[in-house]
């Protein structure tokens, strides 16, 4: 019977020492798993904030993105619209200086022809080079009266000729004397105008180009940094996401 108590004691404290080492296998793994849930609702609140924040980041950066691809749209479209009004001066600018150069030539052509001595001025020769000058564009309206006055001294019918007809209906002989300082000097005063009025346009074109390229040149810049800041914004917005 001692024996049989002493076996029940024995293990009735074996019980107890096993529930007491349970018990404080249960009381530290509670801690345990407290400090860790606490430690993981901690860690959901900084992952929630950083989140949050690389939200604002992420919008921000894709606001950025649409700003420059809109700064580039319309850099564009002011290369456009200025390379078109650059066209247009070139086309403008060819024509002119055409015309410049035309009636320059021509007035020149006029001057020789009527210096020449009498008996070595030829007069279809004259009559052509007037009319060639009368022809031009550029040639004020008082200026082309004046030489058809000029030409009506020496062919009365030329205002009725057509300027084609006018070489061949001209008579060939030489000697005739005109009266041609005053249409000579009126001329020259037109050189002279013309040529200086042409060195302008030169010049002008050529400030213009200088514009034009200077402006391409910034835009240009300006388009390739944006482009630049744009692709490593998008880098950025990806790493975010």
């Amino acid at each position: 019977m001692n024996d049989m108590v002493a076996k029940g004691t024995k293990e009735k404290n074996e019980e107890a020492v096993k529930f007491s080492a349970f018990s404080q296998w249960c009381t530290d793994t509670k801690r345990t798993k407290g400090d860790e849930i606490a430690a993981g609702n901690q860690k959901i609140e900084e992952l929630n904030a950083f989140i949050d924040l690389k939200a604002v980041e992420i919008k921000k950066l894709t606001d950025r993105i649409l700003e420059l691809e809109e700064d580039v749209g319309r850099w564009k479209a002011d290369q456009k619209a200025a390379t078109d009004v650059r066209t247009k001066e070139e086309t403008d600018y060819t024509a002119t200086l055409t015309d410049y150069s035309e009636s320059i030539d021509a007035i020149a052509g006029a001057i020789g022809v009527l210096k020449k001595q009498a008996y070595n001025r030829n007069q279809a020769e004259l009559v052509q080079a007037l009319v060639q000058v009368r022809s031009k564009r550029l040639v004020p309206k008082a200026a082309k009266q004046t030489l058809t006055s000029f030409l009506q001294l020496t062919q009365p019918d030329v205002e009725e000729m057509p300027d084609d007809q006018l070489f061949y209906k001209a008579p060939e002989a030489y000697g005739y004397e005109f009266q041609s300082g005053g249409v000579i000097e009126m001329l020259n005063k037109l050189l002279d105008k013309f040529i200086e009025e042409r060195t302008t346009l030169e010049k002008e074109e050529m400030n213009s180009k200088h514009a034009y390229d200077m402006l391409m040149q910034d835009l240009n810049a300006q388009i390739d940094q944006a482009n630049t800041d744009r692709d490593e914004s998008a880098e950025e917005k990806a790493t975010k996401l």
